[in-house]
């Protein structure tokens, strides 16, 4: 019996093996221009025969520009972290090309139709192409697209007699970009390799498909660059938006993959529909969606619509090009995470499959642009007129508390495309008067849309989808909100933003880009230093004058000085503490840091805090150490690395969990645990780990691992972690029954005992800060933090530490985003940041992660503060 199982599994190999060699064809019938080598020629295989790593996709694309330098052009639009180059590949006619610089100034017109005569407008449209951008592989392993990207580039220069592709040469300009992510299709391919078997192993477990932590989808900093497209905290962001600004596609597909039990997904996409898209694009989506499925269905191709993957985060590949007018889609192949995958149902899906099924789409879209040229092009032209109008008519930025932090924000709205203004006299609204350097950002205009999603406090779901959330969770069963909720920039900045229903008529000059970083103004001569008052920038600033070996001082309480009030968080450069060249350091540092430093001339204290006092603290830079690999959050490890190495400057010192039993903790000041589960973390390891902050050490835990750290077995921090009911959860498992809360109906007898609370689909909350607190340094009392979890935490006994940041009241919970009723009534007064002394060291515990996506701003402020801090108190 066992020899018969054995002869049918070896049949059932060859079978599914036979089928493999029935290769899709990427464009059955079609002939070749033998003058364009082929990727055989080039790197010794054919298309999808192997994963191609990124050094070999971009040796491709230089082989087909030496071939056709005619009719391409190869733009480097950026660098990653880890040096490697990311390439765009345009592909024209040849008169296009020649004129190519010209072509582009003419779209940049089209983009601005303010300022085009009607006729102007006109004649652009009679004569310019239709602009497709297909850009491949944002997440590294995602990788069918890459190689789809390549035979895309192959068919369009080599295609003879064909006139589908006829059509798109001469209507349209195809912009390839091969893969967004290199660094994470470099580690993909590493680790792929590296478990291969002799010959590909299609069993889901097998080594080759089953990526180690943290796995090829994130870059060099693991963030998921799909994440960042407007806050454009990466490299490989920055660059792709800039040089997408520069073209301006009216078409951009963003291709991925997903799980390789699935089939193809294309739009239109699944509700919700981000409120600022409007019905045009939406028709255009249904236009696209039914000449793919026709293709689709030509060719015998599986497939899915209006299911699973929205656009209403603005941050995504396809939501971003919808705001500045453009025809956004994902698409989306199962993936074989090798050459060969064997799905739920015995049959093989190989990388082979995906290529032809994205090339295959990618093509079938620029034809249906080519298609439809005109139309497209008026259709846009109307849509950027028009943007952003209704009854704002401008949005105010005021410098504010954090002159820097206000700059910073207007600077990456500019980033966006986005037109901003500076004022250069008061701007007077109402009885309100706004200061000289107050930024503007004018509505209507071009990027208004992305204007209105980035600014308006609110972004509203529609009603109808969120009564169909509410009945799935009414049954427990998953919700299909499929990223955060809210993302308003003012709110996670910090920065004040006034809406204004009057045209300004204020003086304004545009922001065109970044200050110099030349010195401005030398600060003047002081007799006792230099006083800085405690924000962000000033923290960044700090940081870097440590690091430059100027000495500084930090003061928590409130001081009066020659009439000169400065309130809660002073960091004060005393000239007898440091060198003659105090003053030019610390000159070229303000500029940079766009900080206000007060020059000293007595210490001398006519109320408050003195200088000279025992609340005063002597600051160092600090030596921090970041746990790193599993069981940590990926993510969150390193939003947690670049926010401290990038944002403000601090060295780390990555170590992973399993190698921190061996780590002499003497040598560090602080411990970072991002988002994840220490379990690992027991026993001697444990009790070390207390001695040290016991010692003066600072820990800091975020989200998950501050969970992790009040467990009773861990006894790390003083309190517990809430179910759903308010009860405290407990590692024994038993739970408290409110004899009076004993189900009486259906309903409630069914709801479980022991049930974790409602999620916060990341939406922004209101936090109230304990301002006597010095980890409140630098605050006025209220922030808003990004929350995205089912942790409500309960706050510390008075005898047992301070909860430095609670939730704020029902009636002022909610800053932006969506909040379940549930939430709404368990998160007031539960506990934010929570610090617990222990001998002489600290515990800080965050319940979310403050440096979420690196655009936290104000959370990222308060972590800095604890690790900056932390090791000085």
């Amino acid at each position: 019996m066992t020899r018969i199982v054995l002869l049918v599994s070896a049949l059932l190999v060859v079978l599914s093996f036979g089928a493999l060699a029935q290769k899709p064809e990427f464009a059955p019938g079609v002939r070749y221009d033998t003058r364009v080598p082929s990727l055989k020629q080039v790197l010794g295989y054919d298309f999808a025969e192997h994963v191609t790593p990124p050094e070999d996709i971009i040796r491709y694309l230089k082989a087909l520009h030496e071939a056709a330098p005619d009719r391409t052009r190869l733009v480097k639009y950026a660098e990653t972290w880890e040096k490697r180059e990311l390439y765009a590949l345009i592909v024209a006619t040849p008169e296009r090309i020649r004129q190519l610089d010209q072509l582009k100034a003419n779209l940049q017109r089209l983009a601005n139709p303010a300022a085009l005569s009607g006729s102007e407008s006109e004649s652009l449209i009679k004569q310019l192409p239709v602009v497709v951008a297909l850009v491949h592989g944002v997440h590294g392993n995602e990788i069918s697209s890459g190689e789809a990207a390549l035979a895309e580039a192959y068919h369009l220069l080599a295609a003879q007699n064909d006139p589908v592709t006829d059509l798109i040469r001469r209507e349209t300009v195809v912009i390839i970009d091969p893969m967004q992510n290199p660094d994470g299709r470099a580690r993909f391919v590493f680790q792929n390799l590296l478990g291969q078997a002799v010959t590909p192993d299609p069993e889901p477990a097998a080594a080759e498909h089953d990526e180690p932590w943290p796995g090829g989808r994130s870059n060099h900093y693991l963030f998921d660059l799909n994440r960042d497209w407007f806050v454009q905290t990466q490299p490989e962001s920055q660059g792709r938006v800039k040089f997408l600004l520069e073209w301006m596609p009216h078409v951009v597909v963003d291709l991925h993959e997903m799980g390789g039990d699935s089939t193809y997904y294309f739009p239109p996409q699944a509700q919700p529909y981000n409120p600022h898209q409007t019905k045009a694009q939406g028709n255009w989506l249904e236009l696209f969606g039914q000449a793919n499925a026709a293709k689709f269905d030509e060719r015998g191709f599986g497939y899915f619509n209006r299911d699973v993957f929205d656009a209403f985060y603005p941050g995504y590949g396809v939501s971003w090009p919808v705001a500045q007018g453009a025809i956004g889609m994902t698409f989306e192949k199962g993936s074989a995470r090798g050459l060969v995958y064997r799905r739920r149902d015995g049959s093989l899906l190989t990388y082979r499959d995906g290529a032809v099924e994205h090339f295959t789409a990618a093509l079938t879209t620029a034809h249906t642009a080519a298609r439809n040229r005109e139309k497209m092009l008026r259709d846009y032209v109307e849509y950027r007129r028009t943007a952003g109008a209704g009854p704002v008519k401008a949005y105010l930025l005021p410098p504010g508390l954090d002159a820097g932090q206000a700059l910073r924000l207007a600077l990456t709205l500019q980033n966006n495309g986005i037109i901003v203004q500076r004022a250069e006299e008061p701007i007077r609204l109402g009885n309100r008067t706004l200061p000289v350097g107050t930024f503007v950002v004018p509505l209507p205009q071009p990027a208004g849309m992305l204007v209105r999603n980035l600014l308006d406090a609110q972004v509203p779901m529609n009603d109808a989808f969120l009564k169909q959330q509410d009945a799935l969770r009414a049954r427990r069963l998953p919700d299909q909100i499929y990223d955060i909720t809210a993302w308003n920039l003012p709110f996670l900045y910090d920065v004040e933003c006034v809406p204004s229903e009057l045209l300004i008529t204020a003086k304004t000059s545009r922001l065109e880009a970044a200050p110099s970083t030349t010195a401005g103004s030398p600060l003047a001569d002081a007799v006792v230093g230099y006083a800085l008052s405690w924000n962000a920038s000033a923290a960044a600033l700090t940081a870097e004058a440590l690091r430059d070996g100027l000495r500084a001082r930090f003061l928590h309480r409130p001081f009066t000085i020659a009439g000169q009030r400065f309130e809660r968080g002073t960091v004060v450069f005393r000239t007898a503490d440091n060198g003659a060249d105090l003053k030019a350091k610390l000159t070229a540092l303000a500029t940079r840091h766009s900080a206000n430093i007060q020059k000293l001339d007595s210490a001398f204290v006519s109320e408050g805090a003195s200088l000279g006092g025992n609340q005063t603290v002597t600051l160092k830079t600090p030596k921090v150490l970041l746990a790193w690999d599993a069981p940590t959050s990926s993510l969150s490890a390193g939003w947690t690395r670049f926010v401290l190495e990038r944002r403000y400057g601090q060295a780390v010192t990555a170590v992973r969990v399993s190698s921190l039993p061996r780590v002499d903790w003497r040598a560090y000041d602080v411990l970072v645990l991002p988002a994840g589960n220490y379990a690992s973390l027991a026993g001697d390891t444990l009790r070390r780990l207390k001695d040290w902050i016991s010692a003066g050490g600072t820990l800091i835990t975020l989200g998950e691992a501050s969970r992790w750290a009040t467990r009773e077995s861990v006894g790390l921090l003083d309190t517990r972690t809430e179910l759903r009911d308010g009860t405290a959860d407990s590692e024994s498992g038993v739970a408290r029954v409110d004899a009076a809360r004993r189900p009486a109906d259906y309903l409630l007898a069914i709801q479980p005992m022991r049930e974790q609370p409602e999620l916060v689909p990341g939406a922004i909350l209101r936090v109230t800060l304990d301002e006597d607190h010095w980890l409140a340094s630098g605050t006025d009392g209220e922030i808003q933090a990004m929350v995205e979890s089912t942790r409500v935490f309960q706050p510390l006994k008075i005898d047992r530490g301070r909860n430095v940041g609670i939730y704020a009241a029902s009636d002022r919970l909610l800053a932006s985003g969506l909040l379940w009723d549930a939430s709404r009534l368990q998160l007031p007064q539960k506990a934010f940041l929570l610090h617990q002394p222990l001998g002489q060291g600290h515990v800080i515990a965050f319940a979310e992660d403050p440096t979420y996506r690196a655009y936290a701003e104000t959370t990222m402020f308060l972590f800095f503060n604890a690790v900056l801090l932390g090791a000085a108190y």
